[in-house]
């Protein structure tokens, strides 16, 4: 039987993947207060960046608020253990799907540590309860273990306005549903002192070309975000019968990306983006993913299917087909928007673009 503290940090991952459908590597996390503080949020903006399908780049910039005067804080940083399949023990003591983690409090670089704790107790008055790794008698290693990371750093809060500045990046997860996903846990920032966000931005930029989803659990309508550049948005609903269990709000970006402002935002849910798996010639026209996943793709077995190929990179820049059977099908898929004024060039693509072009003449 799993002891308690399995329990606790599996509870703690709702969108767990299981060895062999895929990995779970890393989610983004808020920083917070190891004790209690009446320090507040005034200002987050949250930037999350897909580079390809490896990992995600993380950049937040946080104004806090000290009502009164300066005092030292040790703040820290949930980082969850891989799960499923991965090789979960810690990477030169860190996690082993994190890395470039860096933190700036008014302009100043500060240093970390990284414990390792086996549950969610792990404060003890205002202090971080780590285990002792050496003998510890869970599971250090392999696709599953019993402890997650918690990175910390003394922070020296004057009176008034502080401004905090904090980058890292991790891995992106995948499974045999899912070309790619990520989370980043969002409620966390509750634990500051106004219990909420005064002022938060989140920006995704997956990329140009990509059709993702993002579930509906700390927002309800398309009406909250922006697209910052050419796309549209659609509404998926979940189904308890469907790997898609929630409702979720897809977005087809052609060139840009997204973002969500809110005032006063107190999230009860947590940020999880996926991007669904399809298999074929036609659903590869379907999905617009980037053409380093070309391995993936079957051989087409017509002179249409072929065409489709070619075609997709002006396709994808909006361009109007003159061949009736180009334009039916283009038209009838979801992620396409038509552009009048673009005019196809060939030196326009990129190099993995004019390869693929090349390709399937």
């Amino acid at each position: 039987m799993k002891n308690l503290a399995l329990l606790i940090l599996l509870m703690l991952l709702p969108n767990l993947i299981l060895a062999n459908d895929g990995a779970f590597f890393a989610k983004g996390n808020q920083l917070i207060p190891i004790s209690e503080t009446n320090i507040s949020v005034k200002k987050e903006i949250l930037t999350l960046k897909k580079i390809k399908n490896k990992y995600i780049e993380v950049t937040v910039y946080y104004e806090f608020f000290n009502p009164k005067e300066a005092k030292t804080l040790t703040v820290g940083f949930e980082a969850f253990s891989p799960q499923g399949d991965v090789e979960g023990a810690p990477k030169n003591g860190k996690h082993p799907y994190m890395s470039d983690f860096t933190v700036e409090l008014n302009q100043e670089k500060l240093n970390y540590k990284v414990a390792y704790v086996s549950d969610n107790l792990y404060n003890n008055a205002g202090k971080i309860k780590a285990i002792d790794f050496k003998n510890f008698e869970g599971n250090k290693s392999g696709n599953y273990v019993d402890f997650f990371y918690v990175y910390h750093f003394v922070a020296h809060f004057k009176k008034g306005l502080n401004i905090i500045k904090h980058t890292y990046k991790y891995d992106v997860s995948g499974s045999i549903d899912y070309n790619y996903d990520f989370e980043y846990a969002l409620s966390p920032a509750k634990r500051w002192g106004n219990n909420h966000i005064d002022d938060f931005t989140l920006i995704i930029d997956n990329g140009d070309f990509e059709t993702f989803s993002i579930n509906k659990s700390f927002f309800k309508d398309a009406n909250e975000w922006k697209i910052d550049g050419v796309g549209k948005t659609e509404n998926v609903k979940g189904s308890p019968n469907s790997f898609i269990e929630r409702d979720a709000l897809k977005f087809h970006i052609q060139k840009g990306k997204v973002i969500f402002k809110k005032i006063n935002f107190k999230p009860n849910g947590d940020l999880f983006v996926y991007s669904v798996n399809s298999i074929g010639v036609q659903d590869f026209a379907y999905l617009p993913h980037s053409y380093y996943q070309s391995g993936n793709i079957a051989e087409p077995k017509t002179e249409f299917e072929k065409k489709l190929l070619k075609n997709l990179p002006f396709a994808r820049r909006g361009y109007i087909f003159q061949n009736p059977e180009l334009k039916s099908y283009f038209e009838g898929l979801d992620w396409y928007i038509p552009d009048p004024k673009y005019i196809p060039n060939v030196n326009d693509l990129t190099p993995e673009e004019k390869k693929w072009s090349e390709k399937w003449k």
